[in-house]
């Protein structure tokens, strides 16, 4: 189990750090242009600024249940990665009913 939980938490880390960047990127005048759907970039935000805290929470939720052998802690180290998959669909679902193509909701940098 102990081997399971340092997985999950670097697999955490090293997301959490992805989500971080692109938070950052997102912030930008350059990136925010690029996007034509106004509510699939609520939805990118959302994803990326809130996955860094589900994550820090759910490991330390996980090792802490550990430590007292609680057999909910893989489920606890599990949980931010159905926020990925939960805002993935959502985000799906967003980008498809802007214009029916999945995809389309961010322009590349060649278009530009």
């Amino acid at each position: 189990m102990t081997v399971i939980l340092w997985a999950f938490t670097l697999f955490h880390v090293v997301v959490g750090a992805a989500c971080l960047g692109a938070a950052v990127r997102l912030l930008t005048p350059d990136e925010r242009a690029l996007w034509r759907s106004k509510l699939a970039l609520l939805v990118a935000e959302l994803l990326v600024w809130i996955y860094p805290i589900a994550a820090f929470v759910g490991v330390k939720s996980a090792w802490s249940a550990y430590d007292v052998a609680h057999p909910f802690a893989f489920a606890m180290i599990l949980a931010p990665i159905a926020w990925l998959l939960v805002m993935g669909i959502a985000f799906a679902v967003v980008d498809f009913a802007e214009d029916g193509i999945l995809g389309n909701a961010r322009t590349s940098d060649a278009a530009r």
